[in-house]
């Protein structure tokens, strides 16, 4: 085997996680705007949080989440892309 099949099997590898991370963030970004009102409820009892407290939590960690998504899987595809494309040439 070469490291052209390998460049190959990562770069699968690294879409399909990318594209599953925004998959499941675009999940999660539903159920805050669409069940926000029935999930806080049920945060505010474990934790005794205000509203804006628990609706900057969740805008906070879907902004954490969209940058490590980018950052551990589509730079690297990106590079990988790149040099895939450097060996192929």
């Amino acid at each position: 085997m070469n490291i052209q099949t390998y460049l190959d099997a990562i770069e699968g590898i690294l879409i399909r996680c990318f594209l599953g991370g925004m998959g499941l963030l675009l999940v999660w970004f539903a159920m805050f705007v669409f069940a926000g009102d029935v999930i806080y409820p049920i945060h505010a009892r474990w934790f005794q949080i205000p509203r804006q407290t628990f609706d900057a939590i969740h805008y906070a960690g879907m902004a954490l989440t969209k940058i490590a998504i980018i950052l551990f899987f589509l730079l690297p595809w990106i590079a990988v892309k790149l040099v895939s494309g450097k060996k192929a040439g």
